[in-house]
């Protein structure tokens, strides 16, 4: 052996002794554990920002990462939705199972002037309604703008074109699209219920179901496409909200990942086929109840107290003064 060789040889020997052995580390299969990033179930740990001084003194930060505001935000927006709930229960009893039973506005106005005080008191009706209803639909619209900007940084989108492709409004749900189209139907009837005749009346203590039907019976193509839209969306979005609360999400624009290729698929397994036989069964529960809560509401509302007909004397003079006082579309009604 020459002495070239051997030298080449220690080389060699020298330079395996000197490699470190490394553990095995498992491979982990994430296929079917990939997170959701629409709700949230996916946040990127940050990096800890170090406190910026002003003065000698730390600025403390509110703590919340995009994940605790996430959480947050679900929160504001789903518990808000329990005092209007609330309030739901007593007007939909009040404007349609019992004009049902009664078969008649005079008949039915009693009832409606007892429950009034639960949510019409002064500064309740704002805790009630007004303070829940705009934080339900803020902290939504927050949330949706939060995860659509997660999705751009996700998917690395640079440009404005490129956010505006992977938008928040592609992937709606039908559960909030009735909630935006609700916003301004709730809007109008408050308007037309409470701030006019506060404005012209000086209070609503003369607004009840005659009242409505007066205003039917002058405008009724108005009025029964308004009712028609405003109560079907209205139960069909309680509805669906109460029913995604609880983890039936029959109205989600989410579609479920398919297990094409995956073991349950070879080995015949029945999983898939009885989740979707139990969702399908959920979806017509869901959407059983809240079709027969509109009919019975509009059974109520247009079928009882919109064929009522005008009022009389100085009552419908007033009512006359408030409906053309609306704002907008007062000529109109």
């Amino acid at each position: 052996m020459e002495l070239g060789d051997s030298k080449h040889m220690e080389a060699d020997a020298k330079s395996i002794l000197s490699m470190q052995e490394l553990d095995p580390s498992p491979v982990h299969d994430d296929d079917d554990s990939t997170p959701d990033l629409e709700v949230g179930e996916y946040f990127p740990k940050p990096e800890e920002p170090k406190p910026s001084r002003a003065c000698g003194f730390p600025i403390p930060g509110l703590g919340l990462r995009p994940h605790r505001w996430d959480s947050l935000l679900s929160g504001l927006q789903k518990y808000s939705t329990y005092p209007p709930t609330a309030f739901f229960i007593l007007h939909f009893a009040n404007t349609a199972l019992i004009p049902l039973v009664t078969q008649s506005v005079p008949a039915s106005e009693p009832y409606l002037l007892l429950t009034r005080p639960v949510y019409q008191a002064p500064g309740l009706e704002h805790l009630v309604l007004t303070l829940p209803i705009l934080t339900h639909i803020a902290s939504g619209i927050a949330l949706r703008n939060i995860r659509s900007s997660r999705r751009a940084r996700l998917y690395g989108a640079e440009t404005r074109a490129q956010r505006d492709r992977i938008s928040w409004w592609p992937r709606i749900s039908l559960q909030a699209r009735s909630g935006y189209l609700l916003a301004p139907l709730i809007g109008l009837h408050a308007v037309v219920n409470r701030v006019t005749p506060l404005v012209v009346d000086g209070g609503s203590s003369g607004v009840g179901l005659g009242y409505v039907a007066h205003g039917i019976a002058r405008s009724p193509v108005f009025w029964n496409l308004f009712y028609l839209v405003f109560v079907t969306a209205s139960v069909w979005h309680f509805i669906g909200g109460w029913a995604t609360w609880m983890g039936w999400r029959v109205t989600t624009a989410r579609k479920e990942r398919s297990s094409k290729g995956s073991l349950v698929g070879l080995l015949g397994y029945s999983e898939d086929h009885d989740r979707a036989k139990r969702q399908r069964k959920i979806w017509w529960m869901v959407n059983g109840i809240a079709a027969v809560g509109a009919a019975l509401w509009l059974a109520g509302s247009l079928g009882i107290v919109g064929r009522a007909g005008e009022g009389s004397g100085w009552e419908a003079q007033g009512w006359n003064e408030m409906y053309s006082q609306v704002p907008v579309i007062g000529d109109w009604l």
